[in-house]
């Protein structure tokens, strides 16, 4: 495991078991309020990265596509180059992603200095956004139980009932929560037969095809589209490879985290961790990310 991955699993680990130590009192410390906004930030920055990473590797699909029409593969059906990645199975995989990340940031504002209002508006988004996705069930005794726990922080920054509240919304939603992890971490798994494997699919009947070309020396504009299809070919899927192995490992420790800090929220006696390593981790893995898709956006 690279060190990257070590230090998100330390810190995503730490960060939970930090936090824990304090929901079974009466309130936050200054040490888990910190822990807390970075397991937060840490849920909502993977959720994004995988976010962009769905909304990209669509667009990879289809340039793949238009490749091998321009070189005369038959089999592609040019009414539909999304193939095996259409737009409704990324809007799936989207909602799914936006829950996770708006968990992310319930949880970062219940620790923070926000008014009531903002508190009640991230719970709305929140369950909207959960009850948005396939094979999530929530019922509406539990959207509201959310409701009254985040309402009763007021306005007024009462450690005790931000602690509460925390500790309802986390055992709340444990379950939808760890689904929503299990469905990225099936997309990502380079074994499943989910989105990796539509992807790599047709990265590997681009290459076939383009092998598959004999061109003459002297035309070189039908050489070139043969290379550039090669090579696009190879480039997409060194990074699916890293990408999938990246996003893998972020996602079962993210499960490890929220397992734990569901587990600690009744009180027991844990060592502190160094949750120092997880945000650096997850800081490092945008720009490795951005990085791999070479656009600096991360």
């Amino acid at each position: 495991m690279s060190m990257l991955l070590r230090r998100t699993s330390a810190r995503l680990f730490g960060a939970s078991l930090l936090v824990g130590m304090t929901l079974s009192g009466c309130g936050l410390t200054v040490q888990q309020k910190v822990a807390l906004d970075q397991f937060s930030t840490a849920t909502r920055d993977v959720s994004v990265a995988a976010q962009t990473e769905f909304r990209k590797s669509r667009q990879d699909v289809v340039e793949m596509n238009r490749l091998r029409v321009e070189l005369g593969d038959a089999s592609v059906d040019v009414s539909a180059l999304d193939s095996l990645l259409t737009l409704d199975r990324t809007r799936d995989r989207i909602a799914a992603l936006q829950a996770l990340e708006e968990y992310g940031l319930l949880l970062k504002k219940l620790v923070g200095a926000v008014t009531g209002s903002e508190l009640l508006e991230a719970s709305h988004t929140f369950v909207g956004s959960l009850k948005q996705v396939k094979g999530i069930q929530l019922t509406s005794q539990e959207a509201e139980g959310i409701g009254r726990a985040v309402a009763a922080v007021g306005g007024v920054y009462v450690e005790s009932k931000r602690a509460a509240a925390v500790r309802y919304v986390v055992d709340a939603v444990h379950t939808p929560v760890l689904t929503l992890i299990e469905l990225v971490q099936k997309d990502f798994d380079p074994q499943s037969d989910f989105w990796s494997a539509g992807y790599r699919q047709t990265a590997l009947a681009l290459r076939g095809h383009a092998a598959s070309i004999h061109v003459g020396m002297d035309d070189l504009a039908s050489r070139q589209s043969v290379q550039r299809a090669k090579i696009l070919a190879a480039e997409n899927m060194k990074r699916l490879i890293a990408v999938s192995e990246h996003m893998t490992a972020l996602t079962t420790t993210l499960r490890e985290a929220q397992d734990t800090l569901h587990l600690v929220l009744t009180p027991s006696q844990l060592d502190v961790r160094n949750i120092e390593l997880l945000a650096a981790q997850v800081r490092e893995f945008k720009l490795v990310y951005g990085l791999l898709r070479n656009d600096g956006t991360h």
